[in-house]
């Protein structure tokens, strides 16, 4: 079986198509990464290395002498652009990014960044008092929904703060770049298109009937699928990865979630890296969906473009849905909402489930399981549809 499943994935990578895109799309999610760096750093580079220089200096635990020389840069470039007493030729001495209004501006934002994450456990301290207030006073009105909504905000945020400051513009951007999502979905759908198809278009297919393991090859052709949609995405996400870390300067990965700003009030409770790693693997599930519709078809069809037609229509009914559905039954359906998932985890939204409140997130993560499931049923069920078809003639 392990022979089978290595020869049908190599099948998938022989493919000359393919691996142009590959390259292809490699170099464009580069370029495409480099140009966010440039649009969202700043595009010249006094900015960006005063801006990183400065991160560099007071990034770790809080510190008194940190935070004393952001205020005081801060209040010295404000003082200076405030007169109007500076000059605005390029790399000027004694500014961080060669200019005086510059340095105001960043030192402004850094400021602003740090205030929000020293006073966050303040923040969250008070929110949790009064969702526990608020639990307590709807139980005694007989309104037991709120009353359940408000103990669950109360465990969410309790005991949240923040130990130390970083830099979250890299992870920030990272998480809202979806660039190489459509590479990978552009370049999955020729990828796995010929799965079946193609040996049904030759007449292989009817050769490989008379084979003993004939009735493995369906399970050995959707384990390549799979496999093959990992490799593709892994291959994307670390591309991802290291180039925003190389640009932005990433760290502090093992911070808490929530000091990135978009994630202020998210219910998740893990590490700034372990929302990358769940932010992947939610992406994952939603290229297993869609790739499994396109092997679906490929198992059902005798022609090599009709799968490749079906789902590339398939997708762009899809993409045009999430687009426009907003938050409705279809988005929870939709498997592009598991490939667009960064917004999913930002604010704290339930829905109510058997009277008991529950992260709405679940829902389409379930869906998308659930569909994963049946496509790679009925995937296997077409595939091995000739094999009965056999039999029966024989014993007739």
């Amino acid at each position: 079986m392990r022979q089978i499943i290595g020869y049908e994935l190599r099948k998938l990578f022989r493919n000359r198509l393919v691996l142009f895109m590959l390259a292809l799309f490699s170099v464009l999610n580069l370029y495409q990464i480099y140009g966010d760096y440039r649009k969202y750093a700043g595009s010249e580079k006094s900015w960006r290395d005063g801006y990183f220089a400065v991160y560099d200096e007071i990034s770790g635990p809080w510190d008194n002498e940190k935070i004393r020389y952001v205020l005081a840069e801060y209040e010295k470039a404000k003082a200076a652009v405030s007169s109007g007493n500076y000059s605005t030729e390029p790399d000027q001495p004694g500014t961080h990014t060669g200019y005086v209004f510059g340095d105001w501006g960043l030192f402004e934002q850094i400021k602003d960044d740090m205030e929000r994450m020293y006073h966050y456990g303040k923040t969250m301290a008070a929110l949790t008092q009064k969702a526990a207030d608020n639990a307590v006073f709807y139980e005694e009105k007989g309104n037991p929904a709120l009353a359940k909504q408000n103990r669950l905000i109360a465990e969410t945020y309790r005991n949240r703060s923040v130990a130390a400051f970083y830099d979250t513009l890299g992870i920030s951007r990272y998480l809202k770049y979806d660039f190489s999502t459509l590479l990978i979905l552009m370049l999955l759908i020729p990828l796995l298109s010929p799965l079946f198809a193609r040996e049904h278009e030759s007449g292989m297919h009817a050769l490989l009937r008379l084979t003993p393991d004939f009735r493995k090859l369906p399970y050995a052709k959707l384990a390549a699928c799979c496999t093959g949609i990992a490799l593709v995405c892994l291959f994307f996400f670390t591309e991802d990865f290291l180039a925003f870390r190389y640009f932005y300067h990433i760290r502090g990965l093992s911070q808490p979630v929530w000091t990135l700003p978009d994630y202020f009030y998210t219910p998740l409770s893990c590490t700034v890296g372990g929302c990358l790693l769940l932010q992947a693997a939610l992406k994952l599930l939603g290229f297993l969906v869609i790739g499994c519709v396109c092997t679906a078809f490929s198992a059902a069809a005798k022609h090599e473009l009709i799968p490749f037609c079906c789902t590339f229509a398939v997708a762009l009914v899809l993409v045009l849905t999430d687009a426009f559905a907003g938050s409705t039954v279809l988005s929870v359906l939709n498997p592009v909402t598991m490939l667009r998932n960064e917004a999913l985890f930002r604010d704290f939204k339930t829905v109510s489930v058997f009277g008991r409140p529950v992260f709405s997130f679940r829902l389409p993560v379930l869906a998308a399981l659930t569909e994963w499931l049946m496509l790679a049923g009925l995937t296997l069920a077409a595939g091995r549809l000739p094999a009965r078809q056999r039999r029966t003639r024989h014993e007739i």
